[in-house]
């Protein structure tokens, strides 16, 4: 069961040493563990709890060490295992710049993960676009349906304070017995590998740990029996200041939300589950802040896509294709967020001018610039493949558009769903089978 505590710190030992260093963490004997429930990908859609909040929220926290849903091994390379939750990618930025150490609550062996991903590729290999419409249109629907009520037009807004206090345990009613039983296991698991990195270092004593809320809570649960870590709430740093989410809300952070509102499989489908006011807000704060930035105009035209404005959209990718050069996106390119996931802005840009070529039936325009990028070759996948073990074979998506042309309609979000199995250069080497290879 979930559980909501009345007062904001649970404690396991003597009340007067946790309080008593509340403004230094550093003077406890005992270990302090701040729990963060986040939203994993469903940050994209939650204007009011964006990765901007986390960062922001992590200031007040002050932690000395941060934890994770991945693998340490991973974590200590600079790369993710799960590399498409965002909370993993700022949990890392944030400890790079902090000077503190990340670990990872995932207790895996890379062997039965690689094998798993390659059956993952085995089961994909032969499926075509119908058959990855048929089985995700329905979930989907339903997604998109519950992104409008919860997080884009949710009345109050959906922020952090809120969602601890009503919308968790709402979604949680609505798990199926075998969900929730394996939520419950899984928890335990994660709370035992929990207090196993708090014990190995020892000399850590403000620990945040941001993981995804349905096992969060659970989490604390299992935690607060073990009865050895003072678990303090995160209520104690809410609401999260405004003024501190704004000094985050740079143009590299707007870019990461703002791709992944314009620029994902939920905004290809259901562009109508996200604010458009809210939206076109964020883009003219975007562009108050980077105005000469390639990756601004690039999201300025896929808004005018996303409204079917391809007379306004067209000249800023032509402009693009032309003059982006060696641009980059500035934010991590957790998969998700970013279809395809390339950090070249002039890719990108030459990518959707094929599409608008396609849509007014413009063909060999359209064919010429498909061909162009297949000729890059397999660096195409190369970002995709950047983090974990199963990555999105983007070439084949891009093959697939000689073949189909680029229609417009929210199917097209289904061409992005072929799976491959790979090692990338900066995981750990697997036994009997080095990394890269």
């Amino acid at each position: 069961m979930l559980t909501r505590k009345p007062c904001s710190v649970l404690l396991f030992s003597a009340i007067g040493s946790i309080f008593a260093g509340a403004g230094s963490s550093h003077a406890q004997t005992v270990q302090q563990l701040i729990v963060v429930p986040t939203l994993a990908n469903d940050h994209q859609f939650d204007l009011d709890y964006t990765v901007a909040h986390l960062e922001a929220l992590l200031d007040a926290i002050r932690p000395d060490a941060i934890l994770v849903d991945d693998n340490s091994e991973w974590l200590a390379n600079g790369c993710l295992f799960q590399d498409t939750s965002p909370e993993n990618h700022v949990a890392l930025r944030y400890s790079t710049r902090a000077g503190i150490p990340v670990f990872g609550t995932l207790l895996l062996t890379p062997p039965t993960a690689y094998q798993s991903a390659l059956r993952t590729e085995e089961q994909y290999r032969t499926a075509s676009i119908d058959d990855a419409r048929n089985a995700f249109r329905p979930r989907l629907d339903r997604t998109a349906a519950a992104i409008a009520r919860d997080y884009s037009f949710a009345t109050p807004p959906a922020r952090l304070d809120r969602l601890l206090n009503s919308v968790f345990s709402l979604k949680a009613d609505s798990w199926t017995p075998q969900y929730r039983a394996g939520i419950q296991t899984r928890s335990v698991v994660l709370a035992d590998s929990i207090r196993s990195r708090m014990r190995e270092h020892p000399e850590r004593s403000r620990w945040v740990a941001l993981l995804y809320w349905g096992t969060a809570l659970p989490i604390q649960d299992s935690l607060r029996l073990r009865g050895d870590i003072a678990l303090v709430g995160v209520e104690q740093f809410l609401p999260i200041d405004p003024a501190a989410v704004d000094r985050h809300l740079d143009a590299a952070n707007l870019g990461w939300i703002l791709s992944g509102v314009l620029d994902e499989w939920y905004g290809m489908w259901a562009p109508q589950a996200f604010s458009g006011e809210r939206v076109s807000a964020m883009l003219r704060r975007l562009h108050d802040a980077a105005p000469e930035d390639p990756a601004t105009m690039f999201l300025q035209a896929r808004w005018f896509m996303q409204q079917r404005d391809f007379e306004a959209a067209e000249p800023l990718l032509r402009k693009l294709v032309e003059d982006a050069g060696e641009a980059r996106f500035a934010f991590p390119l957790n998969g998700k967020w970013i279809r395809p996931p390339w950090s070249s802005v002039a890719w990108k840009a030459k990518l959707n001018l094929a599409f608008i070529h396609d849509y007014r039936g413009e063909r060999d325009a359209a064919m010429a610039l498909y061909r162009e990028l297949l000729s890059i070759g397999d660096e195409l996948n190369s970002e995709a493949q950047a983090g974990g073990y199963v990555y999105d074979d983007i070439r084949r998506v891009i093959e697939s558009y000689t073949t189909t042309p680029y229609s417009g309609m929210p199917d097209e979000a289904f061409r992005h769903f072929p799976l491959k199995a790979g090692i990338p250069d900066c995981a750990p080497a697997i036994e009997g089978r080095p990394s890269g290879s």
